[in-house]
């Protein structure tokens, strides 16, 4: 069951659902309007998500278009590294999350005494990240070198710490953007929020499709810097409606400050490993040739699909509902919480999963399969989406196992677990490019067995820390699902080959998406016949959206209405 976020504050008053008629609202209405459960954020997050990373591979097929295999596009995906390493330590990993339990935990003591805090927080935060700017567009050359390990010539090297300053700048923008995200959030303004990335990624792609034939290469970079820009517009007029007021001041006496410097190191050494982790994958797929870099930048684009359309977004919309319930008394809920929402997450994050396992190649062609994007390439970034693709469920398992720990206002235990699964996957990854002579599917592999270590230990650590799970409300659905996903991919494997083989000619890209079509239709049904058939209780997910969607009003028939998702 949906567990509601209820409080005294007027801050959190439920409102009118998000299922009133479009056609009676007017549009700023709904872009204001705030989601009071897990699942309606997660609904709004995870249609955003899904919206986004479309656009995402809209992007990567256009840059596919107009630069193939080049080294250019090898640089410019090298240059992008360490701007965005800066940003989602400070902001996505450490800030937002830090920032959310703190400012909401505020608003319900004293409105205006949490002003003061946010107004602090931000200043500190915007204050740290452009002398991290500073510092990194007079360090260009050297860090675009070290990330690059001197693969790429004088000139390409040139041209990668020119992109590498163009995208920091770009990212000033983005961190306001980030932090009236994080305030939005706060107050249960998810669907604004939803669609900042979408702007952001629609800047991108605008970037890439106006400017490339002039500015070459240049064109994503100043796509990145227009997205920005959208990102922080976009959302201008819903901060401008709530209550929030920006103090310029910092008050180093201000309790909430002092907690966020307690609570940020260890969550900026946290996201800052797991960025790290790419940055080194990234050079270790330059040691086995520059075109690596392309590929397993496509592969993990492919592969972070599920994880940001269903891990990501349920584990943001349960923070703030988890950080209310994360006082001793409350802990029962939490525990609810979390499991409600780690099952709903897993029985939608597996068959999505297999089906990149399965028909990983066809995806591949569908998504990047341009002129400019040879066999070969298909080949290496499909190889590399399927190791990849086995992790996807403890990848987005630990983003929520995360997001738990930082509503019970712990942040270290995640990093000292990020320690231990960094080191064994940076000497996984080099024993096997380097001593091995493996190819770019082996830093996949890599990150799969270090991501599946780094959920059983995670969820061990908070399994005792709250008091212990009650484990057979976990595994009981979770094999179930287990069960249900391995016979779909049965459902789906066969088909794809019957159907290659006698039916379509798979040559042409009408016929491939047919084939897909078909057999992705025939497992997902299979699937969910199954669970239904199982009893799994998640199944009334796809009732409940079917009751969103449609006149149809009944529920899962074989469960009461009281355990109805709601």
């Amino acid at each position: 069951m949906i567990t509601y976020l209820r409080t005294n504050s007027t801050f959190f008053a439920p409102r009118k659902s998000m299922a009133l008629d479009i056609n009676k609202t007017q549009l700023n209405g709904v872009l204001l309007k705030t989601q009071n459960t897990i699942l309606s954020a997660a609904f709004i997050i995870a249609a955003s998500n899904g919206v986004n990373a479309i656009l995402g591979f809209l992007k990567g097929r256009l840059l596919a278009h107009y630069f193939g295999v080049s080294n250019e596009l090898a640089v410019f995906y090298t240059a992008d590294r360490i701007p965005n390493m800066v940003y989602s330590v400070l902001i996505v990993g450490a800030v937002s999350t830090v920032f959310i339990p703190i400012f909401a935990e505020g608003l319900k003591k004293n409105k205006e005494e949490a002003n003061k805090t946010a107004s602090s927080m931000i200043t500190v935060t915007l204050g740290f990240f452009l002398i991290l700017t500073v510092a990194v567009l007079c360090l260009a050359k050297p860090l675009f070198n070290i990330v690059s390990l001197g693969k790429f010539t004088p000139e390409e090297a040139a041209l990668g710490v020119t992109l590498m300053r163009i995208m920091m700048l770009s990212q000033i923008l983005l961190v306001l953007g980030s932090l009236a995200t994080s305030i939005l959030q706060t107050f249960k303004y998810f669907l604004v929020t939803a669609l900042a990335p979408l702007a952001y990624s629609t800047g991108m792609v605008l970037g890439i499709v106006l400017l490339s034939e002039k500015y070459g290469i240049y064109a994503p970079a100043f796509g990145v810097a227009a997205g920005a820009l959208f990102h922080f517009a976009l959302q201008l007029p819903a901060l401008l409606k709530t209550d929030f007021v920006f103090i310029p001041k910092i008050n180093l006496s201000d309790k909430g400050l002092r907690k966020m410097a307690r609570l940020i190191p260890p969550r900026i050494i946290s996201v800052l490993l797991a960025n790290l982790i790419q940055v080194i994958n990234n050079s270790l797929a330059i040691l086995v040739s520059t075109s690596s870099v392309i590929y397993l930048k496509f592969a993990l684009q492919l592969q972070s699909f599920p994880v940001s359309l269903f891990g990501i977004s349920l584990g943001a919309a349960s923070l703030p509902t988890l950080a209310t319930q994360s006082e001793k008394e409350d802990l029962g809920k939490f525990k609810e919480t979390f499991t409600t929402s780690l099952m709903q997450m897993l029985y939608l994050v597996l068959p999505l999963s297999m089906i990149l396992l399965v028909l990983r190649g066809p995806v591949v062609r569908i998504v990047y399969g341009v002129s400019n994007f040879p066999w070969e390439a298909t080949l290496k970034t499909s190889y590399t989406l399927a190791f990849f693709s086995v992790s996807i469920f403890a990848q987005s398992t630990n983003y929520l196992l995360t997001r738990a720990f930082y509503a019970l206002k712990d942040t270290k235990t995640p990093v000292i677990v990020s320690l231990f699964t960094t080191a064994l996957n940076v000497l996984l990854s080099l024993y096997f490019v380097t001593w091995l002579k493996f190819g770019v599917w082996s830093v996949a592999l890599s990150f799969s067995i270090t991501s599946l270590i780094d959920m059983v230990l995670l969820f061990y650590l908070l399994h005792k820390q709250i008091g212990e799970f009650e484990i057979e409300k976990i595994l009981v659905p979770f094999t179930k699902i287990s069960y249900a996903t391995l016979i779909m991919g049965l459902a789906l494997y066969i088909p794809v080959k019957l159907l290659d083989r006698y039916i379509f000619d798979t040559t042409r890209t009408i016929n491939l998406l047919g084939l897909v079509s078909i057999a992705g239709i025939f497992s997902i049904a299979t699937y969910f016949f199954i669970t239904t058939h199982m009893r799994v209780k998640e199944v009334d997910l796809f009732y409940k959206l079917i009751k969103r969607l449609t006149p149809i009003k009944k529920g899962v028939p074989y469960l009461p209405e009281e355990e109805q998702v709601v």
